[in-house]
């Protein structure tokens, strides 16, 4: 009788079996591998794959009984600087994962049943928390194929809000002097913010460009440099390799920009945006995305911190303006030119004594899911069906 072996089995008169797992090795699979699936902006270094934009999200399936990961992580620790990722094991529950500069390995999965499984990794913090690379993925058994990816892909461009800032907790404002809790990187979570949840809603796949801070054409702090259009340029913000547009475009691209541009300028002559100013940022951004993406449906929204709008305070002669109508106006430009896959969507914003606010003032997670459904329904009522599900690579 002749037995082979096949894989991590042996096919005994064509009757496979599982091998016992003290036959079992451990295999270090170099994170570039193939059989290790990113969904996210990512790209290769000389020593793994890196990356920072929350909702990376890494897949792999194994046979074995143990998996563990290498990795290199630039966060600076403490309650601002440490990077988290969600782990999930065979469809289970996330777990919340610490990562540590100094700290090179983590297990993953240990005492499985010998066999098929899976492994979903979500970075849960934003590219300010810091980047990271994954170097290998070390399994107790072997690295199979993982399943083809078919949903369409749903891309949000945006801020803090879009980075699902906050999300782990929330508050209900007491008295005119209560304060919100300030950021700390434990209670950033992608997946319970609008992005996220709107695309699960309509069968697509998240994918994140969001900063927190950063605006059109000034940030928060009315810095000029690391804009929103010119972070969508990079795999990585902070690092010079551009992304490769070469990839398959998004079949929906939701632009979730222009609140930093409404509320910096605090103190200063620029205290109200500048209308010229941010419409032609705006208009280039559109253009570039049209530019790069001739087939996606972009929607432009604003929320749901303000709608936009701001006026002077303290001063003889008040005057205010209305961001939200410049980013209309910019959209029904676009529209009238011809682009019938360009549109406006208008975001309620939160309401801090019903649904509670975030950190900083950031949209609760209550808020997320109004925003989330809304946005669904808008979708739905525009554009539904999504693009048909393609086999991706």
């Amino acid at each position: 009788m002749v037995c082979v072996v096949i894989g991590l089995t042996v096919a005994a008169c064509g009757t496979p079996r599982p091998l016992p797992s003290q036959s079992l090795t451990w295999v270090s699979v170099p994170a570039a591998d193939g059989r290790v699936r990113y969904t996210g902006r990512t790209y290769r270094s000389a020593t793994g794959v890196v990356f920072s934009h929350p909702g990376v999200t890494i897949r792999a399936s194994f046979w074995g009984d143990a998996l563990r990961m290498k990795l290199h992580d630039a966060g600076l620790g403490g309650e601002v600087g440490t990077n988290y990722f969600d782990v999930s094991i065979d469809g289970a529950a996330p777990q919340p994962l610490a990562v540590h500069r100094d700290q090179p390995t983590y297990v993953l999965a240990t005492g499985l049943a010998v066999g098929p499984h899976t492994v979903e990794l979500v970075k849960r913090t934003e590219s300010s928390v810091g980047s990271s690379e994954l170097v290998a993925l070390e399994v107790h058994g072997e690295l199979q194929e993982p399943p083809a990816r078919t949903a369409p892909v749903m891309e949000f461009i945006g801020d803090s809000i879009t980075c699902g800032y906050g999300t782990e907790v929330s508050g209900i404002p007491q008295t005119p002097f209560w304060r919100a809790p300030t950021f700390t990187s434990a209670h950033q979570n992608p997946r319970r913010g609008y992005a996220w949840l709107t695309a699960l809603s309509l069968g697509a796949e998240p994918v994140l460009v969001c900063y927190s801070g950063r605006g059109i054409y000034r940030n928060l702090d009315a810095s000029t440099s690391g804009l929103l259009p010119a972070l969508y340029e990079l795999a990585v913000p902070d690092h010079a390799v551009p992304w490769d547009f070469s990839q398959a475009s998004p079949d929906v691209i939701v632009v979730n920009a222009g609140t930093n541009d409404t509320f910096a300028g605090h103190g200063t002559t620029q205290y109200l945006p500048d209308e010229a100013a941010f419409k032609s940022a705006y208009r280039a951004f559109l253009q570039r995305l049209r530019t790069l993406h001739p087939r996606a449906h972009i929607i432009c929204t604003l929320g749901s911190m303000t709608d936009g709008h701001k006026e002077t305070e303290g001063t003889d002669k008040p005057s205010s303006v209305h961001v939200g109508h410049w980013l209309t106006d910019v959209v029904t430009e676009r529209q009238r030119q011809g682009d019938v896959r360009v549109y406006r969507h208008e975001m309620a914003e939160q309401v801090p004594e019903l649904d509670g606010v975030a950190e900083d003032w950031h949209p609760s997670a209550a808020t997320h899911l109004k925003m989330a459904e809304a946005l669904r329904r808008f979708i739905e009522a525009q554009l539904i069906p999504l693009p048909s599900p393609r086999v991706r690579p």
